[in-house]
């Protein structure tokens, strides 16, 4: 969503390269604000954001000219004009510093950048109508995502009482009575109320409805969803489905064990059944293939991961929008657990991963983790699986933000790299220093890496061979040129976002 350096090494204005995108658009406007403009705004501030560039066509599919804008001032004296008009745009989403006019050989283009609008400003509508983006074009947004982007305006999504449901038949009261018996242990029997009704009152579960003229008590959704019979739930939440997988290889499709919500095995589950089944299966996964630190105990690292799995499993019980389309889906493989949730995050990666902000979807689900201290209230989960895998010297965490489907992924890996790449194929020794050693030095040249093997792997031309082979399968790159070349592992740009990250959180621990 940067600004485009169109300075480029080109012999014509005519070029092929970058394309329209996910998060790209190009638009003819030679002294106009083109029409088809505020259906990309409004796409692109629903979504995940974006860059529009006035001054290019398209005069055959996937083909751009730069023909540039003419009268550029007129051009952005509209579309501030426009912004500003309730009838164009339902709230403005352009300020000053998001527009840039830029040259590239004599041609003047204007760019603008469209970042996502916040979760209560949305939907976001051009002329009445709510657009989403979808790989490079604008397309009218479905009943569903209407909902979504509606159910998203609100701050607490789980809090809204429900109709013609009742605590006595609705809910599970075995799943009750085991929370009631975690509430004593935790806050003391004597604090904690004996009647079923008075307690489901006291946590929340129960609300007055104060618009009511007999202001009588009612469910909450959230209360429903992490207590209720498996069929009451459906009764609200058609989509509902809870599922995790165990498989006994990465690549398996078949698994090895399953729960899943309304099945014949688990006929009336839950949110908070699913967790006590979930969680000890979950955490009795954690491979003994995977080599301790010699500075960390085989204890330190099993209680990291299971920690980190049990942030990332309420994390995902707490924030999935259980009016979406996908089931909360939860696979255990031997390297990784992926946790998958519908609903985008309400904050960015960076934020949840340094637990700078919290932005719970589901506040009352929230809120019953929280009082049997199962979660906590300030933004711990991200810090904890980042802590997880810096502390044991694994892969990082990635995570994944769908805005297009409004999917969450987070993946906690239990293993470091070389495990995964000996797992993959079969190094030799020198392939194997190799690795290590950019694990160790994050960056690095050839000649210093081959000064530190000390003769021990060959002559240079041997250990280049080798080294070049990693670089023909993908697992090192090259930054620069020339004597300034470096190497690094190849990684993701979500991975290369941890890497900063640890490294800041690293700077502030030693501050």
């Amino acid at each position: 969503m940067d600004f485009i350096n169109f300075v480029k090494d080109v012999d014509a204005i005519e070029f092929t390269t970058p394309k329209e995108s996910l998060h790209l658009e190009f638009k003819k406007a030679s002294w106009k604000l083109p029409k088809s403009i505020w259906e990309t705004i409004s796409s692109f501030s629903n979504t995940d954001g974006g860059l529009i560039v006035l001054g290019v066509d398209e005069p055959t599919p996937h083909h751009y000219k730069i023909v540039g804008v003419d009268h550029p001032d007129d051009v952005i004296k509209e579309l501030f004009n426009d912004n500003s008009n309730s009838t164009v745009i339902n709230k403005p989403v352009i300020q000053n510093s998001d527009v840039k006019i830029t040259t590239f050989k004599g041609k003047r283009l204007i760019q603008i950048k469209i970042f996502p609008a916040q979760f209560s400003d949305k939907p976001i509508n051009a002329k009445g109508k709510t657009y989403m983006r979808t790989d490079d074009g604008d397309r009218l947004a479905t009943h569903d995502q209407l909902k979504y982007l509606y159910a998203e305006s609100q701050d607490q999504v789980d809090t809204r009482l429900l109709e013609n449901f009742d605590w006595d038949s609705d809910l599970n009261l075995e799943d009750l009575s085991d929370y009631r018996k975690k509430l004593e242990k935790l806050e003391g029997a004597d604090s904690v109320s004996k009647l079923d009704r008075e307690l489901l009152i006291d946590i929340g579960v129960l609300r007055r409805d104060r618009r009511s003229s007999n202001r009588n008590y009612k469910m909450t959704e959230g209360g429903l969803l992490f207590f209720g019979k498996f069929m009451s739930i459906m009764d609200r939440f058609p989509r509902f489905q809870l599922d995790y997988t165990r498989y006994a290889k990465d690549g398996d499709t078949d698994w090895i064990d399953r729960v899943s919500a309304g099945d014949m095995n688990y006929p009336e589950m839950n949110i908070y059944s699913f967790y006590n089944v979930v969680l000890p299966r979950i955490a009795s996964n954690i491979n003994d293939k995977y080599t301790q630190d010699e500075e960390l105990t085989r204890g330190s690292y099993v209680a990291d991961l299971r920690s980190a799995a049990k942030e990332a499993l309420v994390n995902c019980l707490m924030h999935a929008y259980y009016d979406g389309t996908i089931a909360i889906q939860i696979e255990d493989r031997p390297s990784y657990w992926e946790f998958t949730n519908p609903g985008d995050m309400r904050v960015s990666r960076e934020s949840f991963l340094r637990g700078q902000k919290s932005e719970v979807r589901n506040s009352e689900i929230a809120t019953l983790f929280r009082r049997i201290g199962i979660s906590e209230k300030k933004a711990s989960g991200g810090p904890r699986i980042l802590r997880a895998a810096s502390r044991n010297h694994l892969m990082e965490p990635e995570i994944e933000i769908d805005s297009t489907n409004k999917i969450t992924k987070i993946r906690i890996w239990k293993i470091d790299i070389r495990t995964k790449i000996d797992d993959e194929m079969v190094l030799d020794p020198t392939e194997k220093f190799i690795i290590d050693y950019a694990i160790q030095k994050s960056k690095f040249s050839f000649s210093q890496m081959f000064k530190d093997m000390n003769d021990k792997f060959g002559s240079n031309s041997t250990v280049r061979k080798r080294f070049n082979h990693l670089l023909d399968e993908k697992l090192l790159v090259s930054e620069g040129n020339g004597k300034s070349t470096v190497y690094k592992l190849e990684k993701t740009s979500e991975q290369e976002q941890v890497d900063r990250i640890m490294r800041l959180k690293n700077m502030e621990k030693n501050l």
